[in-house]
């Protein structure tokens, strides 16, 4: 190898003008992407802003319209609160003035009688001008006893329904399972408006001793007035710092429409519209009728955002307007925020003179830099290359030589294996061997001593024959069985039996096993695997030689071999364990290294384990892991080494 001349500077020609071409190349692309990166950006940027500015513009009018929203929502509750505890003490009242009538009475009226009574004093008592008062009723029979409302006395008012199908005995019944004392919130008729139902809130609470339920109610309209006022003058001082943010508030007469469909109670940027009426039929420059749409998205939804053309205050020019509108149930009130879109056109213009000065201000800086690093990337390249070229120079030699180092190396593992390979064989042919030429020799010299002192019978005779026969045509079947495993024929991929495959190899080892007294205990499925035969029974025997050395080195008195072979998810295992004891954790990630061996030098090289993962690995596309496991026989613990041959 050493003898190869290199080259010089063979690499050198080559790599300049890769570089040069690469720097030419990449300056002219880089410049044409850095383009339209940034005209890319600009649009992204664009598109992103227009995402942006009006989500946060929908989010600031909804959040505007929520608060507005939510102080009407706390305004009715802090009147509802205050009439609850009014509600509360009155009903109170109601229930003495029974207790006293019921007292009286007890022992000389009956019970219907009593009720009377009682339905009378409590009509007696009226509050707010007769919009508030008491009403009774059966809590059995359902029966009312007393309203102000004449044709509900004595009425069966189980089913009675309001206008919007609230079943109001349903609703008392069952908010006085929850509290002695119950509120409900319902709309009713008024005395002295009968056609008209109004929302109520009404305290009810149930007199046990006749089994009746009182109630008494207050008209909420009376109280909202004055909450209405409150919301309005509060927003109507809301100051804006810019004239066309606003907030607006309409008194909903009509959810139909018409020409008088809403009364304006709030625009804060358009204070001469307060006060007057508005119509469904207004169009805006587009010819849509924008506030009919008001109504028919609060029908359908209650609440959303709605686009139409509206004169901006600042400019008084028709714009495109995004609006949110929400509809409050309780007091029938349109409130409504938006914005215009022009105030978004104006800052995509800033935006994209601003980016476009950026962009030709980095387009410039980006060819003067790329000009720049291009002349002195050219110098370093011719530097670089020269080197680089010595560089290879250097290495290519030194790769030579490994190359050939490293097949000459793994040349002489290969012969080392087959070695070592051949001398596991004819020690296993002696253990075979060695109890044939035992009976041979037994029978020879038995017959000559017989001969030599004139015992020798005939059938004496042909008995020792046919044992030295048999143990001769033994010893053939021998020769004949280690000759198959060493037939180049064998050497060959094809699709044997694993039966077949594991009797051959123990047939090999069995004699040695029998001599350690070692147990083995097989567990094989039957299936069939394609692979070379003599390879892997020459890593079969090499682990199960491992193993028989190593239960020897143990001084176990039980002995134990396990080999199991299974198929499983398209994989084929043969897993091999002992009870030795297992191998040390601080050696067992180096078994498989050539030349690493823990027997004494005159039994092991430390290359059958190495040349058994190279043969699963490199021949019979497979894996071999060893590991240690504890595990049970027999009821008896157990732990050792186990090597899992797991074959694709």
């Amino acid at each position: 190898m050493k003898n190869k001349k290199y080259k010089s500077k063979r690499f050198l020609l080559p790599i300049l003008s890769l570089v040069l071409v690469s720097i030419v190349l990449i300056a002219s692309i880089s410049s044409y992407i850095t383009i339209k990166i940034f005209k890319s950006h600009m649009e992204e940027q664009i598109e992103k802003t227009k995402i942006s500015y009006t989500q946060d513009q929908k989010n600031r009018v909804h959040k505007e319209v929520d608060f507005v929203k939510e102080s009407i929502q706390f305004q009715i509750a802090e009147a509802e609160n205050i009439l609850k505890a009014t509600l509360k003490d009155k009903i109170n009242i109601a229930l003495n003035v029974a207790n006293s009538i019921y007292d009286i009475y007890k022992d000389t009226l009956n019970k219907e009688e009593i009720k009377e009574k009682i339905a009378k004093a409590l009509s007696l008592i009226k509050f707010d001008d007769g919009l508030g008062y008491y009403f009774m009723y059966d809590n059995e029979t359902k029966v009312m006893f007393g309203h102000p409302l004449t044709e509900f006395v004595g009425r069966d008012v189980t089913n009675f329904e309001t206008h919007n199908g609230q079943n109001i005995v349903n609703e008392f019944s069952s908010e006085l399972e929850k509290n002695k004392i119950a509120y409900s919130k319902i709309f009713f008729a008024k005395p002295n408006d009968k056609n008209k139902e109004f929302p109520k809130i009404n305290c009810i609470a149930k007199f046990e001793a006749l089994n009746l339920v009182f109630g008494i109610g207050e008209y909420l309209d009376v109280v909202e007035e004055k909450s209405k006022k409150y919301v309005i003058n509060r927003f109507s001082q809301t100051k804006y710092y810019e004239k066309d943010k606003y907030i607006a508030i309409l008194d909903v007469h009509n959810l139909e429409g018409g020409d008088d469909f809403a009364t304006v109670l709030l625009n804060s940027n358009k204070p001469e519209l307060v006060g007057k009426k508005t119509s469904d039929k207004d169009l805006d420059i587009k010819g849509n009728r924008y506030k009919k749409d008001y109504l028919t998205l609060i029908k359908n939804k209650g609440e959303g955002f709605t686009e139409y053309w509206y004169k901006k205050p600042s400019t008084n020019l028709p714009e495109l307007k995004i609006s949110y509108i929400y509809f409050q149930k309780d007091w029938s009130w349109i409130i409504l925020s938006g914005f215009y879109y022009d105030d978004l056109e104006n800052q995509i213009s800033a935006m994209k003179e601003s980016i476009s000065s950026y962009t030709n201000n980095i387009i410039k800086e980006t060819l003067f830099w790329v000009g720049l690093l291009s002349f002195l990337s050219i110098l370093v390249a011719i530097f670089v290359s020269l080197k680089i070229d010595k560089t290879i120079k250097e290495y290519t030699n030194a790769i030579i030589v490994y190359e050939d180092n490293k097949r000459k190396q793994e040349h002489m593992l290969t012969q080392q294996s087959k070695i070592v390979a051949m001398g596991e064989m004819i020690l296993n042919i002696a253990h075979q061997w060695r109890q044939p030429l035992s009976t041979i020799s037994t029978a020879a010299t038995g017959t000559k001593l017989q001969k030599e002192m004139n015992c020798l019978s005939d059938e004496q005779l042909n008995t020792a024959l046919t044992s030295i026969n048999d143990s001769a045509q033994y010893l053939s079947k021998i020769i004949d069985d280690f000759a198959e495993f060493f037939n180049s024929s064998n050497n060959r991929m094809n699709e044997y039996n694993i039966n077949d495959i594991l009797d051959k190899t123990i047939e090999i080892i069995n004699a040695q096993l029998i001599n350690k007294n070692i147990e083995l205990v097989k567990n094989i499925e039957e299936f069939r695997i394609l692979t070379i035969e003599n390879e892997l029974i020459q890593v079969l025997v090499n682990i199960l030689n491992n193993a028989a050395d190593a239960l020897e080195l143990s001084g176990k008195r039980t002995k134990l071999i396990f080999i199991d072979a299974y198929q499983k998810n398209n994989h084929i295992y043969i897993k091999i364990k002992d009870n030795a004891g297992g191998i040390p954790e601080n050696i067992i990630d180096r078994v498989f290294e050539p030349y690493f061996t823990t027997k004494h030098q005159a039994q092991g090289t430390g290359i059958g384990l190495y040349m058994s993962e190279e043969i699963i690995r490199n021949h019979l596309n497979g894996t071999l892991i060893v590991e240690n496991e504890t595990y049970q026989y027999n009821g008896t613990e157990y732990n050792g080494a186990k090597f899992i041959i797991k074959i694709n």
